[in-house]
């Protein structure tokens, strides 16, 4: 790794490589965020449904950002009760919006560090069903101390599920040339601030080794048919340019623009795999 690819930790250490409000143009990834939950709701639907989110619940979201697939739980669970958590008062204030636009009363929203999720207001150790962790293990350098959170606050039985992501399964067709040196440059800038663009391949060992039971990991598929080029492009690429040095995303901006040819090409096809891991607490 270069000089000019190595960035300092965010001021905020347990934010890893993703802190809201650092950006560049914080109200464009707000956009982002809301974007990829949104245009994946089907998908997020059936995934929750498969490991085991189920009416009455009492869920926990883990680093819910602006509160959609969190508002989206808390339909699911009917009479059940959804927390979401996040570092980011913005991004509770936005998610509380949310839930009140929705008028959903059965959802809440408090800033938490998914380190020490027991001593966020309100929660006690053991008191969760289900606790979902959604592309947030891409972001963290102590995974392990997420699992152990998790672990602790959820009932004994109760499930812990974790979608993410690993960039070997991003592709796109036909290739553009600057594909593989700007998805390079930007795993290794996420990697110098904590992250992994690799974490899918990894979690069912890291639930095995951390303590949970009946561990199981699927992979779906993700096609920019499922969800138009320009979306699919938004949602996988478009994170990856503020991951960069300021020196860098000069260039990166050059690379990616060529890559977003590919909204123009009728005969393009984008891929990307997520990651579904999901663990039971003995």
């Amino acid at each position: 790794m270069t000089e000019e690819q190595k960035q300092p930790r965010p001021a905020n250490a347990a934010a890893g490589s993703y802190a809201f409000g650092s950006f560049d143009e914080n109200q464009k990834e707000l956009d982002r965020l809301k974007q990829q939950a949104a245009a994946s709701e089907t998908l997020e639907r059936n995934i929750l449904a498969r490991a085991g989110l189920k009416a009455g619940m009492n869920v926990l979201d883990m680093a819910c950002g602006p509160g959609v697939v969190s508002c989206l739980m808390a339909r699911m669970v009917g009479d059940g009760r959804v927390t979401g958590v996040d570092l980011s008062a913005d991004l509770l204030n936005e998610a509380r919006a949310a839930a009140a636009s929705a008028g959903l009363g059965n959802v809440r929203f408090e800033q938490a560090n998914v380190y020490e999720l027991d001593q966020a207001p309100g929660q006690v150790p053991g008191q969760f069903d289900f606790v979902y962790a959604r592309f947030l293990f891409q972001h963290l350098e102590f995974p392990e101390k997420a699992l152990a959170a998790a672990l602790k606050v959820l009932k004994p039985g109760g499930v812990l599920a974790i979608l993410d992501i690993d960039d070997d399964w991003l592709t796109l067709y036909p290739e553009p040339e600057t594909f593989t040196s700007f998805t390079r440059r930007a795993a290794e800038a996420q990697q110098s601030r904590g992250g992994d663009r690799h974490i899918g391949r990894k979690l069912g060992t890291l639930l095995t080794r951390n303590g949970f039971a009946e561990v199981g990991v699927a992979v779906d598929t993700v096609t920019s048919a499922d969800l138009g080029m320009k979306n699919f492009l938004d949602i996988t690429t478009g994170f990856k340019l503020e991951q960069l040095t300021d020196r860098e995303k000069l260039l990166g901006a050059a690379e990616e623009a060529e890559i977003r040819k590919l909204a123009d090409d009728p005969e393009a096809w984008g891929f990307a795999a997520v990651f579904v891991a999901t663990g039971r607490k003995p």
